[in-house]
């Protein structure tokens, strides 16, 4: 099988979790869903001969799951730093400034205390990969993206939005 077609595969089970993901309103099992679909775009990452994208998920799939437990700034910041030299370490050019840009955002969320945080944290993060995907022509990976992105809205929508809305049109 060839990578890509293997790697699409692969990004197909990272968009069925997430797209599940998203809509839960519990936070640590919205971040260990995210830690299972980071494993997975990982390799699909890898197998673009994407390194940089590659282990900065695999990364964030352990990452993920220490911030259930805690939620240190410190661990933020180191995980911050682990993120920075692989990026610097695999540095390709555009595609990974742009992957470590959007982990900083995902970082700084995943080790919030604060759900409506991590939902906008997420959507900003997302954002970036949806642009990285794109330049990088992974169609799964753009769509996994999109649905992201928009899953994360709606999410936002859902729990902090639309109760506001129901208050106001009721005065």
């Amino acid at each position: 099988m060839p990578d890509f077609l293997l790697s699409q595969i692969l990004v197909t089970f990272t968009l069925i979790i997430e797209c599940f993901a998203m809509q839960l309103k519990d936070k640590d099992r919205i971040l260990a869903l995210l830690s299972l679909s980071c494993l997975f775009n990982g390799l699909h990452y890898l197998l673009l001969d994407q390194p940089t994208a590659g282990y900065i998920f695999l990364f964030s799939s352990i990452r993920f799951l220490l911030s259930i437990k805690w939620k240190f700034q410190w661990m933020a910041a180191a995980s911050l730093c682990v993120s920075l030299f692989i990026t610097i370490y695999t540095y390709t050019g555009l595609l990974s400034i742009l992957g470590f840009i959007a982990t900083v955002f995902i970082t700084t969320g995943s080790f919030s205390k604060n759900d409506k945080f991590l939902r906008l944290m997420m959507i900003l993060g997302g954002s970036l990969w949806l642009t990285h995907n794109a330049i990088l022509w992974s169609p799964v990976g753009i769509l996994v993206e999109v649905i992201f992105v928009g899953s994360g809205a709606i999410g936002y929508y859902r729990y902090y939005l639309a109760g506001k809305l129901k208050m106001s049109q009721q005065d």
